[in-house]
């Protein structure tokens, strides 16, 4: 059974998880359109990527727990999506 998955992170300075427990899911990643700069995406092995206010990245049966987003203090990232277990 799929579950919908809404999340919003409110964002630091720090990397912070998608999500504190292990959830995997197929979801979009969108950055408020309201943030004043991009938003870096990881996965906490050296690899990132930056993503502008706006922009909507979709992920395909991915662990939120895996992923993590940084930006300045007030910046805002969604998560909707299902579950995928």
């Amino acid at each position: 059974m799929r579950n919908v998955v809404i999340i919003k992170v409110d964002l630091d300075s720090g990397d912070k998880p998608l999500s504190m427990v292990k959830l995997v899911a197929t979801f979009t990643l969108m950055a408020a359109n309201t943030n004043t700069q991009a938003a870096t995406l990881s996965d906490g092995k050296g690899n990132e990527a930056l993503f502008s206010p706006g922009v909507q990245c979709y992920f395909e049966r991915v662990n939120l727990a895996d992923l993590l987003v940084r930006s300045k203090a007030g910046e805002v990232v969604f998560v909707v999506g299902h579950s995928a277990d």
